[in-house]
């Protein structure tokens, strides 16, 4: 009888840590592309000149 609980106790336990691993997992995913979103200019057209320049230079 005892075995059952033990089981069930381990079971629960490895249920709840899936459930903790998604959410970081989420919450990194999340962070990540917030991060990644930081850098990009609202204005494309800003580094236009440095873009004409470069493919001036190689082609």
């Amino acid at each position: 009888m005892s075995d059952e609980i033990k089981h069930a106790g381990i079971k629960g336990y490895v249920i709840m840590g899936g459930v903790v691993a998604f959410l970081l997992f989420v919450v990194l995913v999340i962070y990540l592309y917030k991060a990644n979103q930081a850098f990009v200019p609202e204005d494309p057209e800003l580094y236009g000149t440095l873009i004409n320049g470069m493919r001036g230079l190689w082609g």
